[in-house]
């Protein structure tokens, strides 16, 4: 009897330990995602509400203030990887982190921060602005590159790139105004390869720079985008799709399937009939025997 009853807390023990397990599993990344979603979320809500209209004298002069601390890099993927797992590395870029703008590319609708470097906690939380690229004020004879990751676990930032095609748009907020660009290249290139990144005296250009393929990341997949008029009816705001709140929607239902499903498995035997304890077993008769 003894042995029964500790086989069955054994076996209870461990369809709950697999349970909580699926569980784990199945909700982790949509928590994890929509944490994320809701901090990016706020800080572009909080760039927002101060990202007033100041003189560009005074934007560019403050700008460039910050940005002289910076020192050159070819690859801001190669750099991040030196820097990544260094404390003081990190505690400087906590400290370096400033939203500058916003970027939107309904095509795969995303609406992220951008941030004046690209130190491993900028592209962790969103958009790093490349050191010694152009500032995000536009103009003649000016090349902003904007670089994100693809792939990560946690936050898809740029993971959907390469869905993004010729012709179509995506808008930056900056100083308190907000600039349309319409793609016009879509390169492949090894990371060494930087002359797609140069400036054209006649254009005002941002190019959206990523790792491809995706968790091989041995070239860069550079999105390149011409200024156009920006026409006011065009909200900066993603259009439909799954958003964060969704996300943690589906993962509720999968938790409470997954519960559910368990639950009836271990109390299938509850909902069988039960059998009653008095029941006479009739023995057959035996040849020549009468009732």
């Amino acid at each position: 009897m003894k042995n029964k009853k500790l086989f069955n807390a054994i076996y209870y023990a461990f369809w709950v330990i697999l349970c909580l397990t699926i569980i784990g599993f199945s909700t982790y990344p949509f928590i994890s995602d929509f944490m994320l979603a809701q901090k990016q979320e706020k800080q572009v809500e909080a760039f927002d509400k101060k990202d007033s209209k100041i003189s560009k004298q005074d934007y560019l002069a403050a700008f460039y203030k910050r940005r002289a601390k910076q020192k050159t890099v070819t690859d801001p993927f190669a750099k991040e990887k030196e820097t990544k797992g260094k404390s003081n590395s990190v505690d400087v870029a906590k400290s370096q982190l400033n939203t500058i703008g916003i970027l939107s590319i309904p095509k795969i609708k995303e609406v992220l921060p951008i941030y004046d470097n690209t130190s491993s906690i900028a592209l962790d939380n969103g958009i790093g602005l490349l050191e010694h690229t152009s500032d995000l004020t536009g103009g003649k004879g000016k090349h902003a590159v904007l670089t994100g990751h693809s792939g990560l676990s946690l936050n898809k930032l740029f993971t959907d790139l390469p869905k993004v095609k010729k012709g179509d748009k995506f808008y930056i907020k900056v100083n308190g105004e907000i600039h349309a660009y319409q793609v016009d290249q879509i390169k492949t290139v090894f990371p060494t390869n930087m002359k797609y990144l140069q400036v054209d005296p006649n254009k005002d250009y941002v190019t959206l720079v990523t790792c491809t393929p995706l968790f091989v990341n041995t070239h860069r997949l550079l999105v390149r985008g011409h200024r156009i008029p920006y026409k006011k009816q065009v909200k900066l705001e993603t259009d439909g799709g799954f958003t964060s709140l969704g996300k943690a929607a589906l993962a509720l239902m999968i938790t409470l399937s997954i519960i559910l499903g368990v639950y009836k498995f271990i109390n299938r035997k509850k909902d069988k009939p039960k059998k009653e304890k008095n029941t006479k077993v009739v023995k057959p008769l035996k040849k020549g025997m009468r009732l």
